[in-house]
């Protein structure tokens, strides 16, 4: 179960009956069964919040107690973690190759399927750590969370309520304006003026903020030497984020983005104007967020190898005075 930091509010679930009572009496009486249901729900919730915790504070064990002695995690592949002893291995593993990463859940509902068995669902989101947490003048990280849906079998053991199953789903209803949004660093006038050429480059969001578009020219003393434009989106079929990209000189090619620490890597191949084919990958390295530095490594023409161009160094430029 991948939770969210925050749990929503509780709710109050009206899971019994309302019964009418046909008769009074003096006598003391059990309360009624939708606020012993609402109690029960309450500690569920409690018990989510207990797994963010302890999540966030990347403790294995206190995950682990959370969990019976049998139960078992399905994550949206497919794997099954079975046992607690296991569970704990997991996500000891989890923290140790991800330190610092934070999750929260959003409870969507709570329904009891016993008076000792409860089904929950929600949606989670999981943010690594970023690097612009750390001291020193190295790179802002860009945190990129990771949306999905969860389900959660709860099992009432000795008073408490126990994990006894959990399910982790692909969230369908992530749009990809959330998926971009790790790349808004991108938005608004860049300029480098480093060299014999000077780069000018501008990003926003299309105007259904499903993709974003970037336009940019390279000119040489002065002059416009390329022009070019990018429209980088979302695919929800290999899940990654995808760019288009076209030259005024007529050529044009794809490039996946991936996020590497305080690094975003972006692998393409392309068309020149003249039919030869180039791949390249890309490192933008994000220094602040005024500040971002480019290069153009492991480049190919034609399928021969060629040098590395020198690195770009991209500043924000002010807004224009109104």
């Amino acid at each position: 179960m991948k939770a969210t930091g925050t749990v929503a509010a509780p709710g109050v679930l009206l899971a019994g009956l309302c019964v009418t009572l046909a008769a009074q009496t003096t006598t003391t009486s059990a309360p009624p069964r939708s606020a012993s249901r609402a109690a029960e729900e309450q500690a569920i919730r409690d018990a989510g919040a207990a797994f963010v915790r302890a999540y966030n504070a990347g403790d294995a064990r206190a995950i682990a107690a959370l969990f019976t002695s049998d139960a078992e995690v399905i994550s949206e592949d497919g794997q099954v973690v079975a046992g607690r002893d296991a569970i704990a291995a997991h996500f000891a593993s989890s923290f140790e190759a991800m330190p610092g990463q934070t999750i929260e859940i959003d409870v969507e509902s709570i329904r009891f399927l016993g008076p000792d068995v409860a089904k929950e669902e929600g949606r989670e989101r999981v943010h690594p750590a970023s690097s612009s947490k750390s001291s020193g003048s190295g790179p802002v990280g860009v945190a990129v969370p990771q949306f999905g849906r969860y389900t959660v079998l709860y099992v009432r053991q000795e008073g408490r309520w126990l994990q006894s199953s959990v399910r982790e789903h692909a969230d369908r209803q992530i749009t990809p304006h959330q998926q971009l949004e790790p790349l808004t660093w991108l938005l608004g006038d860049w300029v480098d003026e480093g060299g014999a050429s000077v780069v000018f480059s501008t990003a926003r969001w299309s105007d259904d903020g499903s993709f974003l578009l970037r336009e940019f020219t390279i000119q040489v003393a002065g002059r416009p030497e390329t022009k070019g434009m990018q429209r980088i989106g979302w695919d929800p079929l290999t899940k990654q984020i995808i760019s288009w990209a076209f030259d005024s000189d007529g050529g044009h090619g794809t490039a996946s983005w991936a996020h590497d620490g305080g690094r975003w890597i972006v692998k393409g191949s392309g068309v020149l104007h003249d039919g030869r084919t180039t791949t390249a990958t890309q490192v933008y390295t994000v220094v602040n967020p005024h500040l971002v530095r480019w290069k153009d490594v492991d480049r190919t023409v034609g399928g021969q190898l060629e040098p590395d161009l020198p690195e770009f160094v991209l500043v924000r430029k002010p807004p224009r005075p109104r």
